[in-house]
C-alpha cells in the first residue's frame, strides 16, 4: 500500500532548521522573555529591580497629565503630570524603604529577648498536668446523662469523648498543642451531633481549649527565639519581609491574638504582665508580615488601568475596571492576571509589529497579497493547540512558547483588517493625493493610513482577543498566568479554582475588548 511519510518529512525539516538557526531561535527568546519579563515586574511593581517602578511612575505620570488635559485644559497637563511623578516618586522610595528594612543583629536581639520573656511568663502560667482539660471532658460527660438515650448522634459523641480522655493521658507534659486539639475535636463532635449540652459544661470545655491554645504559644515563641538568636549571629541580615514564611507567621499571628483574650479573661499581675508583653510581641511580628504593602501594587495599578480606561472608553468601563480586578485580588489571582496581561501585550505587539507592515506590503502588491493570503488561511484554520507542538520544539517550554505560540496564532487579524482597511480606501483620494504630487509614503502615512486606521484598529482589537485565548491554552506547556490556574481546576478536579480562573479570564478579556473597541470609535460614541 502506498504511504507518503509527511510527518518523517516534517520532523527532518524541523530538525534541519533547529540545528541550522539555533541562534536565531535563541534571539527570539530572549527578546520575547526580556519584554514580558519588563511588563511583569513593571505592572506587578517589583521592588527588587529600580527601572519597574521608573517605568510605572513615567507612565502613570502621562495618563494622569492626559486625564487633566481633558477634564481641565491643555496647560494642566506639565503641571499635573510632574506633581505625579513627584508624589508617585515619593510613594515608591517609602515603600522601597520599608520593604527593604532588615532584621539586623540589634533587632534580632531585642525581639529575641521579648519572645523570650513572653515564654517565660506563658511556662509559668502553666499547669503541672492536664487536668483541667480532664475536668471539662468530664463535665460534657456528665452533662449528657440528661440526654435521651435514644438521641441521634449521642453514641458517636460519647465515642468521641472516651477517645479524647484516653489521649489525654498519652500527651507528652508540655505538648498543649496535641491538648487543644484534642480538645477542639470533642467541640466539633458536639456541634456535628446537634446535641443540647449543659451551657456551665460547654464554657468549661471552651474556656479550656483557650488556655491550651494559649500555651501552645510557648513552642512557637521559642522557636522564633532560635530564628532571631541565629539572624543575630549571621553576618548577612535578611529582609523583613522576607523572614518568616507566610504559614509560620498567620500561626503566630493567630495564637497571640488567642492568647490577648485569654489574658482579658483572667486577672492578676501575672496576666497583665504577659498582657503586655504579647502586645509587644505582636508589634513585632507584624513588622515581619511577608505579605507587607503586598496591597500597593495591585490597587495603584488598577488605579492606572482605571484612569487609561476612562481616557480611551469613557466613565461606563471605569466601574467595571475597578470591581473586575477587585475581584481578581479577592479571589487571590492578581499575580496569575498580570502575567497574562504581560503575555498577551508582549505577544500581541510582535504580533502588531509584524502583521501590520504584511498587512500594508499586501494591500500594495498583489503579488504580496497573493503569497500570504493562503498562508493566513492555513494559520487561522490550523487548531490552536497545534501551534504549541513547533513552540515547545524550537523554544522548550514556558512563558517564551507561550508568547511565540500566541503571537502567531493571533496575527492573521492585523495582516488581513490592514490590507483590508488600506485597499478600502476611496481611489478619488488616492487620485487626489497623486495629482497634488505625494510620494508613495506622503500617501501612505497622510491619506491611507488614517482613512484606514477604524478598521486597523478592529484589527487590533482581534489579534488582542485572539491573543487571550491562546495564553489560556499556553498554560499546557507552562506559559503560567491563568491559563494554568484553568488548567490545574481541570487535571485537578477543582471545580472551584477553575471557575475562578475562567472568571478572571472573563474580567480581563472584557476590559481588553472595551477598551481597544473604544480606539476604533468615533470620539462621539466614545464620550457618551
Amino acid at each position: 500500500m502506498f504511504s507518503l511519510p509527511i510527518g518523517e518529512y516534517f520532523e527532518t525539516f524541523v530538525n534541519w532548521l533547529i540545528d541550522s538557526f539555533q541562534g536565531f531561535f535563541d534571539a527570539i527568546s530572549d527578546v520575547l522573555d526580556f519584554s514580558i519579563t519588563i511588563l511583569e515586574r513593571t505592572f506587578l511593581l517589583d521592588a527588587q529591580v529600580l527601572y519597574a517602578p521608573i517605568l510605572f511612575g513615567l507612565l502613570f505620570a502621562l495618563v494622569t497629565g492626559l486625564l487633566a488635559q481633558r477634564l481641565l485644559s491643555r496647560r494642566a497637563f506639565i503641571p499635573v503630570a510632574a506633581a505625579t511623578a513627584v508624589v508617585f516618586g515619593g510613594l515608591e522610595i517609602w515603600r522601597v524603604n520599608a520593604l527593604n528594612q532588615t532584621v539586623d543583629p540589634e533587632t534580632a536581639q531585642t525581639y529575641a529577648a521579648d519572645y523570650s520573656e513572653l515564654a517565660d511568663s506563658l511556662k509559668k502560667m502553666a499547669p503541672d498536668d492536664f487536668s483541667d482539660a480532664g475536668a471539662a471532658l468530664e463535665a460534657v460527660s456528665t452533662s449528657l446523662g440528661n440526654v435521651d438515650p435514644e438521641s441521634e448522634g449521642l453514641s458517636s459523641l460519647e465515642r468521641s469523648l472516651t477517645r479524647a480522655q484516653r489521649n489525654l493521658s498519652r500527651i507528652r507534659s508540655t505538648d498543649y498543642e496535641r491538648v487543644f486539639s484534642t480538645l477542639e475535636g470533642v467541640e466539633e463532635s458536639l456541634e456535628e451531633s446537634g446535641i443540647p449540652v449543659d451551657e456551665a459544661a460547654r464554657s468549661q470545655l471552651v474556656d479550656a481549649q483557650l488556655q491550651f491554645q494559649t500555651l501552645s504559644l510557648i513552642e512557637e515563641a521559642e522557636r522564633l527565639v532560635l530564628d532571631f538568636e541565629d539572624e543575630a549571629a549571621e553576618d548577612d541580615p535578611d529582609r523583613m519581609n522576607a523572614f518568616l514564611n507566610q504559614r509560620t507567621y498567620d500561626t503566630v499571628e493567630d495564637l497571640l491574638g488567642v492568647s490577648l483574650r485569654y489574658f482579658d479573661a483572667n486577672s492578676g499581675q501575672l496576666y497583665e504582665q504577659a498582657r503586655e508583653q504579647a502586645l509587644t510581641a505582636r508589634a513585632h511580628l507584624r513588622t515581619l508580615n511577608p505579605e507587607r504593602l503586598t496591597w500597593y501594587a495591585p490597587i495603584v495599578t488598577i488605579l492606572l488601568l482605571s484612569m487609561i480606561a476612562y481616557l480611551i472608553a469613557g466613565s461606563g468601563i471605569v466601574i467595571f475596571t475597578v470591581i473586575g480586578f477587585l475581584l481578581i485580588i479577592g479571589m487571590d489571582l492578581w499575580i496569575p492576571t498580570v502575567e497574562s496581561l504581560a503575555l498577551v501585550l508582549s505577544a500581541t505587539f510582535f504580533a502588531l509589529l509584524i502583521g501590520i507592515p504584511v498587512g500594508i506590503a499586501a494591500a500594495r502588491s498583489e503579488t504580496v497579497h497573493n503569497i500570504t493570503r493562503p498562508i493566513l488561511d492555513f494559520m487561522q484554520t490550523m487548531p490552536a493547540f497545534v501551534y504549541l507542538i513547533p513552540a515547545v520544539i524550537f523554544f522548550g517550554l514556558g512563558k517564551v512558547p507561550g508568547a511565540m505560540a500566541t503571537l502567531i496564532f493571533a496575527m492573521p487579524p492585523a495582516v488581513r483588517l490592514t490590507s483590508l482597511g488600506i485597499r478600502q480606501v476611496p481611489e478619488e483620494v488616492v487620485e487626489a493625493g497623486q495629482a497634488f504630487g505625494a510620494t508613495p509614503r506622503q500617501l501612505l502615512f497622510k491619506a491611507q493610513l488614517p482613512i484606514a486606521m477604524i478598521t486597523i484598529l478592529a484589527g487590533v482589537n482581534q489579534t488582542i482577543m485572539l491573543a487571550l485565548s491562546m495564553v489560556v491554552i499556553g498554560g499546557m506547556i507552562g506559559a503560567g498566568g491563568l491559563g494554568e490556574v484553568v488548567l490545574s481546576g481541570i487535571t485537578q478536579l477543582k471545580l472551584g479554582l477553575g471557575f475562578e480562573g475562567g472568571i478572571a479570564v472573563v474580567i480581563l478579556a472584557i476590559y481588553l475588548d472595551r477598551v481597544t473597541q473604544a480606539l476604533g470609535s468615533p470620539k462621539s460614541e466614545t464620550n457618551t
